[in-house]
């Protein structure tokens, strides 16, 4: 079972942490077929089985260069058929929520972010809250309306979602438009980083806006407090954590992959007995 640090209980106690959820998270799921939501990877490999001439797109997913081949895959495919891929995948699906997203939603932080297109945890937090949690994405121009916490719980789809599929972020040129177009969100997502704790969930030290984001602080800003990230023990080797540790302030928390990852979802209702235990000796000391 994972051993959580004293620092990241009490900032998620004190709801100073974001909770950041990856496609490893929603992959707890599945539908009434029996099957889960596909990663990245095998998205794109399924939408490659139906194109021809793809020995160079292969390449680029094998080397997880997924930013390049998805733009090359939506070019071949046409938006709209994308599109419909996407929505088909992500949206009606009729992925069910798991055990997993039950303690996520427990940990009651007040912000809560996905990169990932389903809307699985949204859902769920949605029905589980009496639809008052908010959710946002990066197009949003509001959303510095809801980071002052109290009773305010806000979802942000890093993103978008499979909902408004014209506005996901996907491919490279996504990427590079989102940057230029919706500065003032990824100026939100730096404010956060710097002010608070990150834990991500089911997230991996690949992700280009991760590495990108939390790379840019470190250099610019120099020593800032650990973030952390929960992964399979095994999954990256120890001299490429060390780097991406130094690299980006972030502490990589390790589990057994075992029985569909069963040991996070256990150490994460162990994290909400210690969230839950913080929070009642700071209200009754006074010591919010």
């Amino acid at each position: 079972m994972i051993s959580w640090d004293n620092s990241i209980i009490n900032a998620i106690a004190r709801r100073r942490c974001v909770i950041v959820l990856g496609a490893g998270v929603s992959r707890n799921s599945t539908n009434a077929k029996g099957k889960r939501p596909d990663t990245w990877e095998d998205f794109l490999k399924n939408c490659v089985s139906n194109l021809t001439d793809v020995d160079h797109i292969n390449t680029l997913i094998s080397q997880k260069d997924f930013l390049t081949a998805c733009e090359l895959i939506k070019e071949r495919m046409g938006a709209d058929d994308f599109t419909e891929k996407v929505q088909q995948e992500y949206q009606r699906s009729g992925y069910r929520h798991a055990s997993i997203h039950e303690q996520i939603y427990k940990l009651d932080s007040s912000i809560v972010a996905s990169p990932n297109f389903d809307n699985i945890y949204d859902t769920y937090a949605s029905s589980e809250s009496a639809s008052s949690v908010v959710i946002k994405d990066h197009t949003s121009s509001d959303i510095a309306n809801y980071l002052l916490g109290g009773d305010k719980r806000l979802i942000i789809k890093t993103h978008g979602s499979a909902n408004n599929p014209t506005e996901i972020i996907f491919t490279r040129n996504d990427y590079a438009e989102a940057r230029t177009k919706y500065v003032l969100f990824y100026e939100i997502l730096k404010s956060l980083a710097l002010t608070h704790t990150f834990l991500f969930l089911g997230c991996g030290t690949d992700d280009p806006d991760i590495r990108q984001l939390f790379e840019d602080l470190q250099f610019t800003h120099g020593r800032m407090p650990y973030h952390y990230m929960t992964l399979p023990k095994g999954e990256v080797h120890n001299d490429v954590l060390e780097v991406a540790s130094a690299s980006m302030r972030i502490k990589f928390v390790e589990y057994s992959s075992d029985n569909g990852h069963e040991e996070l979802s256990l150490s994460l209702a162990d994290l909400v007995t210690d969230v839950e235990g913080v929070r009642f000796e700071l209200t009754r000391n006074g010591q919010w």
